[in-house]
C-alpha cells in the first residue's frame, strides 16, 4: 500500500560516468542507524523468514538455514556479531549490503548490467521492516571502484595493506577468499604484534597470546580500532608456512 511505503530521498552521484564495469565498480553511501535498531533485530529477521548467522558463546550459529553456504544462497541473509551487523540481498539483478554497527552503516549496491543504479525499493523496504532505516532518510550514493592494487593505509593506522583492502572492499566474503584470509562469519583471523594488553573492548577477541604476538579473531569492522590500539605495533595476516622446496 502506498500509505505504508517508505519515502527515501536518494541522491545519486556518478563520479567518472554512468557506464561502469560490473564487478569493478559499485555504489556507496553512509547512513545513521536508528537508535536501538539492533535490539530484537534477529527476531525481526526470523519473523520475515530471513536466515541469521549469529556469533554466540560456542562460535557462529546459523538459524534458518542448514549452514553458512545455504544461508548465503538464500537470497537475503543477516549476520550479527555483538554490535556488528550485515544484511545482504543477492538476486539475479541486484546485490546489496548494509553493514555497520549500532551507530552508522555503509550501504553498498551492485546492479545487473554495466550501468549502476540506486538500491531497489525491495531492499529499502526490507531495511525499513528490519528497523535499520527511517522513513525520509536522505541517502547520498557515489560510485567507487575496487582498486587494482592494495590501497595505501592511512598514517597512524597499524594495519597490513591486505587487511585495509579487506575492510574497504564492497564484498567482504569474496575479498577474504581472494586475499587468502581466514574468515568466520563477520570475523577475520589476524596476528597483532605488540606489547601489553589490548583495550577492554578488544580483549575478548584474543584467542591466544605469547606476550608479543596475539592471535586474534575479530570482526572486520573493528580492524581500525585494533590498528589504533596503543598496545599494538602492527596487525597482519597470520604467516602461512610453505612446504620445503615450494
Amino acid at each position: 500500500m502506498i500509505g505504508r511505503r517508505m519515502v527515501v530521498a536518494v541522491a545519486f552521484l556518478l563520479w567518472g560516468g554512468a557506464a561502469l564495469a560490473e564487478g569493478q565498480s559499485y555504489l556507496y553511501g553512509e547512513i545513521a542507524v536508528p537508535r536501538g535498531a539492533l535490539g530484537g533485530l534477529a527476531e525481526r529477521a526470523e519473523a520475515l523468514g530471513i536466515p541469521v548467522a549469529m556469533w554466540g558463546a560456542d562460535g557462529l550459529v546459523v538459524i534458518g538455514a542448514a549452514d553458512e553456504e545455504a544461508l548465503l544462497a538464500a537470497g537475503v541473509y543477516l549476520y550479527l556479531d555483538g554490535d556488528q551487523f550485515l544484511i545482504g540481498l543477492d538476486t539475479p539483478v541486484e546485490r546489496a549490503v548494509l553493514r555497520g554497527d549500532g551507530t552508522t552503516a555503509q550501504l553498498i549496491v551492485w546492479a545487473g548490467g554495466d550501468v549502476l543504479v540506486p538500491p531497489s525499493e525491495l531492499f529499502l523496504d526490507l531495511l525499513r521492516e528490519l528497523g535499520l532505516l527511517k522513513a525520509g532518510t536522505a541517502i547520498t550514493l557515489v560510485a567507487k571502484e575496487i582498486p587494482l592494487k592494495l590501497p595505501r593505509v592511512p598514517e597512524g593506522l597499524k594495519l597490513d595493506p591486505t587487511l585495509w583492502a579487506l575492510l574497504n572492499h564492497p564484498d567482504w566474503f569474496r575479498a577474504a577468499g581472494e586475499l587468502g584470509l581466514a574468515r568466520v562469519g563477520l570475523r577475520v583471523r589476524v596476528v597483532a604484534e605488540g606489547q601489553g594488553a589490548l583495550s577492554e573492548k578488544l580483549e575478548p577477541y584474543v584467542l591466544s597470546s605469547t606476550g608479543t604476538l596475539m592471535d586474534v579473531l575479530i570482526p572486520i569492522g573493528l580492524l581500525p580500532e585494533l590498528g589504533r590500539d596503543p598496545a599494538v605495533k602492527v596487525v597482519r595476516p597470520p604467516l602461512v608456512p610453505y612446504p620445503a622446496g615450494g
